[in-house]
């Protein structure tokens, strides 16, 4: 049973980055493996003649891995994960033998099998301060023998695989023997692990934040996954396990989620083979305290807004660093948004008798929902007019190259809309979140996944007004009072369209989200927004606060040259890029193809710094529309999508909304509405990218199109990874 420390502040002392075993037994934080193919180093076998079996086990979905120490008699409950890794077994002194501890819970736990058919159960071997990993993968002779005995435990109690935790190779500072050739005879190890075990089972590491000791080359592919242990990352007053860097972080890129991921990929591992490591203990100082033992009362709970976690404080000093429902939950989210394997937790019997963050991560990556929790009908974020246009229309699609035939009629006339007399269509819904107030001075903090916003009342009041939502999401919200929460709650969103309000001329804006894209993957929402001008009059202070607080942070303006300001007027904390357009379609994709090349590729430039793009002219209509044309084709957008998208422009408060049709006499013979899938203005994009490529479907023609301008395929492949999920 595991030893308790009791504190005032709650604190369990622990030696290591996971837990610490009782009776004298250092125990250290979860790692993941990665195998390769060759090592070098003083090993002399390669582990059999036959041919080593890659892993065969592919994403299907996302991953929960929790690791359950063998000295704790809690039970997880498998509701909540996918895997368990039960820790530790050791290596014994001859270098060869496995030392499970606690048989029995082991049995336990691998029986919870049969309570969900599909749980994964698998032997973590090492651990903080656990040695003998060096001269054992040295000699091939124990190394052989290690794997077969790492089989037989697998086949004993019914495992599903072996997750290795050397801490570390060529490293003696957990206080165990190494060698310069621990690299090369892990990967050794990991050959011979892979062709004891098969293909059908998995093999995994844990791996230390900064991605290092590790032949990565060799080593991945014998390896199911990494998990990455992205904690013990910091001690106050610098945090544990931020999501991102911030002021109260240590420096460097090992030191926070963001940059340990990174790190790794950059290293060679694939996304698709990072498990993110999340924990369920915080800091306070040298010792280490449990989520369930933290006592809040006499500290002020404060939040890192930027490093995306929670701490307490006592007398303005940061005296306790860890994690709660809401942190874990956003890292989970960038698990999801960043399409990684999954996330682990170290360790599951450190949670409180809810399962509260247990819960808070199978929400979002399993999708787990609360049976008890009342269910409400989810608010409809998108206007009723034009999510009924988005739910009727599909035009189909027959790759004609005569696109007067193609784009010969529009199911959008018809429809609310088409002027300043039904000028609330663009606005979006809004919600009211209520509550009952507090008497002082109030925060209202909203957030959804990795976006938060947070607003400060005045006491006594207990309302506020929420726009702009995103659709198909869940929002949580928070009120606290004087370091004390007040009250919380959720609500979930639907709709087909997010659309965006910032001032009443700002005209038409949205987001390019939601769409379908290449391989049935979405377009993400928050990234790339289209709308009109917001120079001059057209926006107020409280409209471009909007614009900041939804997250803009790059501007490009299409204007022509003439019209366009320095500098953006949202402030120097939004990158801005004015290409000088003096019209749209055919003025920019036939006329100026070296300023729709650089304006592309600024426009990828800034998403890779992760600045979300609002991307202008004047009323949001033809300059707008051509490079939203750009941007969805390279992303896979039907071409059905890609006129919807232009005709919302529809039910934008416009004084334009119609254009005179004249003869070759000059002579008006009619009149046609410009904002319509058969105009000729957005036909012409259509019309010139056909003439320019030979073969291939519209999103195909837009690419070669795109390509023949001169925009780098790196610019398209990562707009692709950023931009689709």
């Amino acid at each position: 049973m595991r030893f308790k420390h009791i504190v005032i502040l709650v604190l369990v002392q622990l030696a290591c980055c996971c837990g610490k075993e009782p009776q004298g037994y250092i125990i250290p934080p979860p790692q993941k493996p990665s195998s390769g193919q060759s090592g070098s180093g003083t090993g002399t076998g390669e582990g059999g003649g036959t041919e080593t079996p890659p892993p065969t086990q592919p994403k299907e979905g996302f991953i929960v891995v929790g690791y359950a120490t063998y000295w704790d008699k809690t039970l997880p409950d498998p509701t909540y994960l996918t895997h368990i890794n039960y820790s530790f077994a050791h290596i014994k002194s001859d270098f060869e033998t496995l030392d499970i501890k606690t048989e029995s819970r082991l049995s336990q736990i691998a029986a919870l099998k049969k309570v969900k058919p599909t749980l994964k159960v698998m032997l973590s071997v090492g651990g903080w301060g656990a040695g003998n990993f060096s001269e054992m993968a040295a000699d091939a002779t124990h190394r052989k023998k290690f794997c077969q005995n790492c089989s037989s435990a697998v086949r004993k109690y019914n495992l599903d695989g072996i997750d290795l935790d050397w801490e570390y190779p060529t490293s003696s500072s957990a206080g165990i023997s190494s060698s310069p050739a621990d690299k090369g005879n892990f990967t050794l190890l990991l050959k011979d692990l892979r062709e004891v075990l098969g293909a059908d089972k998995l093999i995994t590491m844990a791996s230390a934040s900064n991605a290092d000791y590790i032949d990565w080359a060799t080593a991945l592919p014998y390896l199911d996954w990494v998990n990455i242990m992205t904690y013990d990352m910091g001690e106050p007053p610098y945090h544990n396990g931020a999501l991102y860097p911030s002021s109260m972080t240590k420096s460097g890129d090992s030191h926070n989620c963001d940059g340990s991921v990174k790190r790794h990929h950059s290293k060679g591992v694939p996304y698709d083979k990072i498990v993110l490591g999340i924990p369920f203990f915080g800091h306070n100082g040298d010792k280490e305290v449990d989520f369930n033992e933290i006592v809040f009362d006499g500290y002020e709970k404060k939040w890192d807004d930027v490093a995306k976690v929670p701490y307490l404080t006592k007398n303005g000093q940061m005296v306790l660093t860890y994690d709660d429902a809401l942190s874990v939950e956003l890292k989970a989210q960038y698990v999801k948004d960043k399409d990684l394997r999954g996330a682990m937790y170290w360790n599951i019997e450190a949670d409180d008798v809810n399962w509260t963050l247990s819960k808070a991560i199978a929400g979002v990556l399993l999708d787990w929902q609360d049976p008890s929790a009342p269910q409400k009908e989810a608010f409809l974020a998108t206007n009723s007019y034009v999510q009924k246009y988005m739910e009727e229309v599909n035009y189909p699609c027959t790759n004609n190259p005569d696109t007067d035939k193609e784009y010969s009629y529009s199911s959008v006339i018809g429809y609310p809309g088409g002027g300043p007399s039904e000028n609330d269509i663009e606005i979006p819904p809004t919600y009211t979140i209520t509550w009952t107030p507090a008497s002082g001075s109030q925060t209202l903090r909203v957030s959804e996944g990795d976006w938060s916003r947070e607003y400060s009342l005045s006491g006594g009041v207990g309302r506020q007004d929420i726009t702009n939502l995103v659709p198909g999401v869940t929002y949580k919200w928070q009120v606290t009072a004087g370091g004390s929460i007040v009250e919380s709650g959720q609500f979930e969103t639907r709709g087909l369209l997010h659309q965006v309000y910032f001032a009443p001329n700002v005209r038409n804006g949205r987001d390019l989200g939601g769409y379908k894209g290449l391989g049935g993957k979405t377009v993400v929402y928050r990234k790339l927004y289209r709308g009109g001008a917001i120079h001059g009059s057209r926006t107020s202070s409280a409209g471009k606060k909007e614009m900041l607080a939804e997250g803009i942070r790059a501007e490009v303006d299409l204007r022509e040259a003439s019209d366009v300001p320095s500098s953006s007027p949202l402030g120097s904390s939004v990158a801005f890029y004015a290409p000088g357009f003096d019209s749209g379609y055919n003025h920019m994709v036939r006329d100026n193809p070296d300023k729709v090349r650089d304006t592309f590729s600024w426009v990828v430039a800034r998403l890779r710094e992760g600045k979300p793009v609002y991307f202008h002219c004047a009323a949001g209509r033809d300059r707008t529309a051509t490079l939203a044309i750009l941007l969805e084709g390279a992303l896979g957008v039907s071409e059905s999508d890609m006129a919807k998208d232009y005709e919302l422009t529809y039910f934008s408060p416009t004084d334009w909304g119609m254009s005179s049709i004249k003869d070759d006499n000059g002579k008006v013979i009619g009149y046609e509405y410009k904002h319509v899938r058969t105009t000729y203005s957005f036909k012409s994009v259509r019309k010139t990218i056909f003439e320019k490529t030979d073969t291939g479907t519209y999103q195909e023609r837009i690419v070669k199109y795109l390509l023949q301008i001169g925009v780098p395929q790196k610019d398209i492949d990562d707009l692709r990874s950023i931009m689709l999920k």
